[in-house]
C-alpha cells in the first residue's frame, strides 16, 4: 500500500493541467447586459454558499489565531505538522520523538505529506531524528520520493538558469517566483520543496519581448489557436509555455501582474520593481523581491489558493523563524496596498496550524469560513470550487465584479479541452463557458 501511494505521486508535476488565465478589463454597470449581470450575481452567490460542508473547515476550527486546534487532529496530523518545518527546534525534536514512540498509521501520515507537498521536509526531519521508530518500508518510500523530487528540481533548476541567462542577455529584468529559487534561498537546499513548474515575473513593459525570447528558446506556448492566445495576451495574468522533451514536460508561466483584479495592482507592480534587487538564482543573473514584497507575495499566493496547501504556509513559517520581517514596515506596506486582510488572514492560518511566532502586539485576524484546509484534501488547482475565492480578498465592489465577470464570461483553455470548436466559430466559446458553469452548479 505504501509503495502504491508513492507511485501515484512521485511523478507529480510532470503532467500539468491547462493554465487558468484570468482576463482583466474595465467594469461598470453600462458594460453588462441584464443577462450577464444575472450570471455574475450567480457567481457572487456561489461565494456565499456552503461548499462541501465539513467539520474541519477553518471557520469551524477556529475564529482567530489563538485557539488550539489539536483536539480535532489525529496524532498523524500533528506529527506531520511538526515534521513539515524547515528545521526543528530542540523542543520540536522532543515532541516529534514522543509521537514516534507510539504506534502510528504511517500510511495516513504519508498521505498527508504527499497531498500537501511537504514530504521532502518530512523526510529531512525524520533523517535528522535518525528515523527513530520509523519502519524500514516507510524510510525506503520517503527516500525514493525525496530522490525523485530532487531529480525533478535539478532539471527545473537547469531550465530556470537557461531562461534567466537568455532573458538577461535580452535586457529583461526577471524575478523567479517560488519554485527552486525559493527553495534555494529559503531552505538552502533546492531539494527541500516540491516544485512543478517555473514561474517568472517581468515588468509589464517587457512581457511581449519576454514571450518572444522564451518561444525562441524552444518553449512553445500551450494555446491551440489564435483565439485563446489573444485572450491570454490581452486579459491574462500570465502566459504559459510547455516544453516536452526527454520524456518530461516543463511548464513555464510568465507573469507581469501580481494581484490581477485589484485596482492597486499597477501601484503594487511599480513599487515591487522599485525595491527589487539584483541577485543570482541557480547561478544565473536575476532579481529578487525586497524582504517585504517577498513576504507579501507569498502571503497573497497562499490566500489566492485558499490556504489549502500546507506548503505555502510552511514557507511563510520559515521566513518568520529564520528571517523575521520588520513587522511595522510590513504592516504599513500591506495597508498601503490594501493587502492587510490578505496578510492578517494568512498569518492567522500560519499561527493556527504551525504556531508561527508573531509579535505580541500583532492584531489577530478572523479566518474565513468554509475553506478546505489541512488535513482535508485540497480542491484541484484551477477548479471552479476555488476560482471565486480571490473575490473575498478584494476590497472594492468593482474589483469583485471584474473578478466574477472574468470567471463567468471569459473562455478558458478548459472550455476548449471540453469541446474543440472550429476557428471560424470560436466566438461560441463565450456562451459555452457560461453554460458549462451553470451545468456545474445544477
Amino acid at each position: 500500500m505504501l509503495e502504491h501511494s508513492l507511485n501515484s505521486r512521485q511523478v507529480r508535476g510532470f503532467a500539468n493541467s491547462p493554465p487558468n488565465h484570468a482576463p482583466r478589463f474595465r467594469a461598470g454597470p453600462k458594460y453588462f447586459t441584464n443577462l450577464q449581470y444575472a450570471y455574475i450575481c450567480q457567481a457572487f452567490s456561489y461565494t456565499l454558499c456552503t461548499r462541501m460542508p465539513s467539520p474541519l473547515t477553518l471557520g469551524w476550527l477556529s475564529k482567530n489565531m489563538h485557539e488550539d486546534i489539536s483536539p480535532h487532529l489525529t496524532r498523524e496530523d500533528r506529527l506531520c505538522l511538526l515534521l513539515c518545518r524547515g528545521q526543528l527546534t530542540l523542543d520540536e525534536q522532543a515532541r516529534a520523538r514522543e509521537f514516534l514512540t507510539d504506534p502510528l498509521q504511517w500510511s495516513l501520515l504519508l498521505e498527508r505529506a504527499y497531498t500537501h507537498d511537504v514530504y521532502p521536509l518530512v523526510y529531512r526531519n525524520l533523517r535528522q531524528l535518525d528515523f527513530s521508530a520509523v519502519p524500514q518500508m516507510v524510510q525506503t518510500e520517503l527516500k525514493r520520493a525525496y530522490l525523485v523530487n530532487a531529480l525533478r528540481n535539478q532539471l527545473l533548476a537547469e531550465d530556470l538558469a537557461r531562461l534567466l541567462d537568455l532573458l538577461s542577455d535580452a535586457g529583461i529584468p526577471v524575478i523567479p517566483l517560488k519554485g527552486v529559487a525559493l527553495a534555494e534561498s529559503l531552505y538552502g537546499d533546492q531539494d527541500a520543496r516540491v516544485c512543478t513548474d517555473i514561474d517568472l515575473l517581468v515588468p509589464p513593459a517587457h512581457y511581449h519581448r519576454a514571450i518572444e525570447v522564451i518561444l525562441a528558446a524552444g518553449y512553445p506556448d500551450v494555446y491551440r489557436d489564435a483565439f485563446f492566445r489573444k485572450l491570454a495576451l490581452r486579459h491574462g495574468r500570465h502566459y504559459s509555455f510547455q516544453r516536452d522533451a526527454a520524456g518530461r514536460s516543463t511548464l513555464v508561466e510568465l507573469h507581469w501582474r501580481l494581484w490581477q483584479f485589484s485596482s492597486r495592482d499597477n501601484d503594487i507592480v511599480e513599487d515591487l520593481w522599485a525595491e527589487a534587487r539584483p541577485r543570482h538564482s541557480c547561478r544565473a543573473p536575476a532579481y529578487t523581491f525586497s524582504p517585504d514584497w517577498e513576504f507579501l507575495y507569498l502571503a497573497l499566493h497562499a490566500a489566492d489558493h485558499c490556504w489549502q496547501g500546507l506548503k505555502w504556509l510552511v514557507d511563510l513559517h520559515q521566513l518568520c523563524t529564520c528571517r523575521p520581517p520588520d513587522w511595522r514596515r510590513l504592516t504599513q506596506k500591506a495597508e498601503q496596498f490594501e493587502l492587510d486582510l490578505v496578510l492578517g488572514q494568512t498569518l492567522a492560518a500560519c499561527s493556527l496550524f504551525l504556531g508561527t511566532p508573531l509579535p505580541a502586539d500583532y492584531n489577530s485576524a478572523s479566518l474565513p469560513t468554509n475553506v478546505r484546509f489541512f488535513p482535508i484534501t485540497p480542491f484541484p488547482a484551477g477548479g471552479f470550487e476555488t476560482a471565486l475565492s480571490p473575490m473575498a480578498l478584494l476590497r472594492h465592489r468593482w474589483d469583485k465584479l471584474r473578478c466574477a465577470a472574468n470567471i463567468v464570461l471569459f473562455p478558458k483553455p478548459a472550455d476548449q479541452a471540453f469541446l474543440h470548436l472550429p476557428t471560424a466559430v470560436s466566438f461560441l466559446y463565450y456562451p459555452l463557458r457560461v453554460l458549462r458553469l451553470i451545468g456545474k452548479r445544477l
